[in-house]
């Protein structure tokens, strides 16, 4: 059996900064944009077969949402 890694990135905040990051987020990767009603919910889950390239991912991810979250 092959090792796997995984984390999820979750984030809350209003309906349209929700969309726009959604909207970023990269073919084969899993996600999922929730309306929790005064808000919604991000979940993003990243899943690697080695911790290196969980980073990189993750480390991907958080650059491309780091200018959205204002």
């Amino acid at each position: 059996m092959a090792e796997s890694y995984s984390t999820s990135l979750e984030w809350k905040g209003s309906d349209e900064i929700g969309k726009r990051l959604a909207g970023l987020i990269p073919p084969g990767i899993d996600f999922e944009l929730v309306d929790e009603g005064d808000f919604v919910k991000l979940v993003v889950n990243v899943v690697s077969d080695n911790l290196e390239a969980l980073r990189i991912s993750v480390d991907s991810l958080l650059t491309l949402f780091s200018d959205q979250d204002q």
